[in-house]
């Protein structure tokens, strides 16, 4: 067998530091799980669960609904009208 002329030198990989990630519904910081994927939101299933509950609730407040993002002016200020 051949020896080769240079041995092919294999380095570790650099591991970078793991940003700590804080959950958008409680705070508590957390770390990724895995790599792939974007990054989760959510620390853990309860604060999905507790998220999803909040956002019906809020999308069911007048003028908070996801669909309605005009701006509507109050009806008591009308708009001035040039003559």
């Amino acid at each position: 067998m051949p020896t080769p002329t240079h041995a092919r030198m294999t380095q570790p990989r650099p591991t970078l530091p793991t940003p700590r990630l804080h959950c958008a519904c409680c705070g508590r910081p957390f770390v990724r799980s895995s790599s792939r994927g974007p990054v989760p939101l959510y620390c853990s299933a309860d604060c999905r669960t507790q998220m999803r509950i909040r956002q019906r609730v809020w999308s069911n407040r007048p003028g908070y609904a996801a669909g309605n993002t005009a701006i509507r002016p109050e009806p008591r200020f009308g708009t001035a009208h040039a003559s």
